[in-house]
């Protein structure tokens, strides 16, 4: 393909910086050709000068003008005309009277209820800071609205890190090819993390090894020297068994364990006598011999690198896997070569002031309750929630498919009595439920700051194109719907511009060091400032944590009523579940799909066509036992609910685990629903996360077709018995 360059010397064209906002680690930058006659965009390309991106885009954001050009955009207000639930009728309204009624519901349940009756929904359809954290925090703050406790992603991983070295000093991924030895653990990051990969290349073009740990064989597994396969949810007793070997051994490093952490002594004399290698292999399913390799090829290798994903702390007992997985570089001292582990770097680098872009003050000492938001089924029909919620305004998330028990969730939209209000880019399957649909933009027709969360790179994204139809950015839609609230407070007049440079402080993030926003205009992207000797962690010489170290023993933990060292805990739904497996013997693992980024990108037809239809990959003993072939129709399910999907039995595929792609439209799954109709409104050990993985279920094929039942017919019709 043509360049953009070279595209715009001979055309009356312009070249835009614009990143990539969805929900990836790279946050890639772009170059935007625009033709200035039609103001349309006509090519994308990857930044060739920024040194992560380098100049190439992944397969989903490749064909970017694919999604921003699409027949099936909201480009305008609609308001619903009849009932709510599949085939719901919308008529168009403008943007004055959408936003008019809008105002007009929300007073009335303000006055009826209080203003904790509305429950604002939002995540990560945009990771811009303005997009995501700006002026819709403002307006329900100002409100006094429901809180939302944002944590059906990295709330476990979170809270793991938080608690043990205050997730700063992720290794960086820039110093992988130096490294000796990588280690890919619960991460496919050919799929989910592609920009990473050529510094992964680079270390094994040098000669380093490259592990994958993983339950499931995946583009990465395949990619590696070496494929280790645990069980699911045994990962902290894999690395517990590790460290007892390097420690017994001799190979740990006590000097950087006695500068750098406190609890070491507790750890090699309180706990991993508990993790002998014969516990081990019987917890995880590896046999002795690969445990004890795998434990002296990391001990043995100082310059080394794991590149921990998000998928692991998914499960009930994801806090204390994460936490055990990221100690291992503090026992073998790896940190002090560059190396380290790196789970995401998006917690530091979005170390900003923000009560000052979110306006906690508007809340003027109000304390609203906090919904979790992996509960919002619980919530919307909890009888005894006082007051109950009567207002639902969502943006930025599609929850009739992203939340765990989508059933619960669809069930509570259902009601009559409850307002709700939908800001996306696609008629959603949540577009079913809404009262109001308003048309959100693209990433071509806003301008916003954004940073990576698997590299160190800051990123301006500036607006490419005018926007399409009728369509607004979330800040200027919450900024036109606080006039009509009312609401005169300056901030809802703050230029996006000026937001943005007051995140850009290095005096609350030294990453910002150096950064400008002049300098953001001109170059498009800027490198943090990881060599700041204002840095926390290894550059400053303390840790933000209690003690100033990283903490192996937490009294934090401990005065949670958690374990303060770190652990092997079972899940309470998985693998090892002996009773519960009795019914349902099969653990369900949803993993993120090569051609759709959760919900986004599922309205492109080129990638729907890739990604056909819903798949249960599993094991030839799994399918053999169950008579299943493959492509075969089958039911997977368990107490909470049903999925329908086709039988793909992939060879290396760990018996005892089915994986299904996650968060599929719904709309498009033959009975209406995708995997997390399965999965539980269950916690975490930590941060309040959800469990998607933590999910046990039973296969059997489908051999009448009359057993696939319309659930949206099933509740329609339990809506109606409790309207009577």
């Amino acid at each position: 393909m043509e360049s953009a360059a070279n595209i715009a010397r001979h055309l009356e064209t312009k070249v835009v910086k614009v990143t990539c906002p969805h929900d990836c680690p790279d946050a890639c930058s772009m170059r935007v050709t625009v033709d200035e006659r039609s103001q349309r965009a006509i090519a994308v390309e990857g930044d060739p000068t920024h040194p992560v991106t380098r100049g190439y885009l992944c397969n989903k954001v490749n064909n970017y003008l694919d999604l921003v050009y699409n027949e099936n955009r909201v480009l305008y207000p609609y308001r619903r005309t009849g009932p709510k639930g599949k085939g719901a009728r919308f008529e168009r309204i403008g943007w004055d009277d959408a936003l008019a009624e809008i105002a007009a519901r929300l007073r009335q349940v303000i006055a009826d209820f209080g203003p904790e009756a509305v429950q604002p929904y939002s995540y990560s359809g945009t990771l811009g800071f303005l997009g995501f954290l700006g002026m819709g925090d403002r307006f329900f703050n100002r409100m006094g609205a429901a809180q939302l406790e944002r944590t059906i992603c990295t709330a476990a991983g979170r809270a793991a890190s938080m608690v043990t070295t205050g997730q700063v000093h992720e290794a960086n991924i820039e110093d992988m090819p130096d490294m000796d030895l990588i280690v890919l653990w619960g991460t496919n990051l050919v799929s989910t993390g592609v920009h990473a990969m050529p510094f992964v290349v680079a270390a094994k073009e040098r000669g380093a090894r490259v592990v994958a740990i993983d339950p499931r064989p995946t583009r990465t597994t395949a990619f590696a020297d070496w494929h280790v396969q645990p069980r699911p949810g045994t990962d902290a007793a894999l690395a517990l068994g590790m460290m007892k070997i390097i420690v017994d051994r001799g190979l740990h490093d006590e000097a950087f364990l006695r500068e750098q952490t406190v609890g070491w002594e507790r750890l090699l004399e309180e706990r991993l006598p508990d993790y002998p290698v014969a516990r081990v292999a019987e917890i995880t399913g590896l046999d002795a011999g690969s445990i004890e390799r795998l434990a002296l090829l990391y001990g043995q290798t100082k310059k080394s690198f794991i590149r921990l994903n998000w998928g692991i702390q998914r499960h009930d007992n994801g806090g204390a896997m994460t936490r055990a997985i990221k100690l291992l570089p503090a026992v073998t001292g790896a940190m002090r070569t560059g190396g380290g582990v790196c789970v995401g770097t998006g917690t530091e680098m979005r170390n900003i002031d923000l009560g000052k872009l979110q306006r906690t003050d508007l809340l003027a000492g109000r304390k609203p309750r906090t919904i979790n938001m992996i509960q919002i089924g619980n919530a919307l029909n909890d009888p005894e929630l006082s007051p109950p919620i009567k207002a639902l305004f969502v943006w930025n998330s599609d929850p009739a498919n992203c939340v765990p028990d989508t059933v619960s969730a669809r069930r509570g939209m259902m009601r009559d009595d409850l307002f709700t209000v939908v800001h996306d880019t696609f008629f959603t399957d949540t577009c079913d439920f809404a009262d109001f649909i308003l048309p959100a933009d693209t990433a071509l027709e806003r301008t916003d700051l954004l940073c990576a969360y698997g590299n160190y790179y800051y990123s301006l994204s500036q607006q490419a194109i005018p926007k399409l139809g009728e369509s607004l950015d979330n800040n200027e839609m919450f900024r036109r719907l606080a006039r009509h609230m009312g609401y005169d407070d300056p901030c809802f007049a703050q230029t996006d511009e000026e937001m943005i440079r007051e995140i850009i402080d290095p005096s609350v993030n030294p990453l910002f060091e150096g950064i400008t926003y002049e300098s953001l205009l001109e170059n498009g992207w800027a490198r943090a400032a990881v060599d700041s000797p204002r840095r926390p962690g290894l550059n400053s010489g303390r840790w933000p944590t209690p003690s100033g170290r990283i903490e192996i023993y937490s009294e934090t933990l401990a005065d949670m009523g958690l374990d303060p060292l770190p652990g092997h805990v079972p899940e309470r739904e998985g693998y090892l579940s002996t009773e519960l497996k009795k019914r349902f013997p099969l653990q369900v693992l949803s993993p993120a799909t090569h051609y759709f980024i959760g919900a986004s990108f599922q309205h492109v037809p080129r990638l729907q066509q890739m990604m056909s239809r819903q798949t249960f990959e599993v094991s030839a003993s799994d399918a053999g036992a169950r008579g299943i072939a493959n492509g075969d129709l089958c039911r997977l399910h368990n107490d909470r609910g049903e999925v329908f999907g086709y039988a793909l039995i992939v060879p290396g595929a760990m018996p005892g685990v089915v994986s299904a792609p996650k968060q599929l439209q719904g709309s498009r799954q033959l009975n209406g629903l995708n995997v997390n109709a399965l999965v539980s409104q269950d916690e975490a050990d930590m941060g309040r996360g959800p469990v998607f993985y933590s999910t046990l279920a039973e296969l059997e094929k489908v051999t009448d077709s009359g057993t696939i039942r319309r659930v949206e017919d099933v509740e329609t019709a339990r809506a109606s018995e409790s309207r009577r």
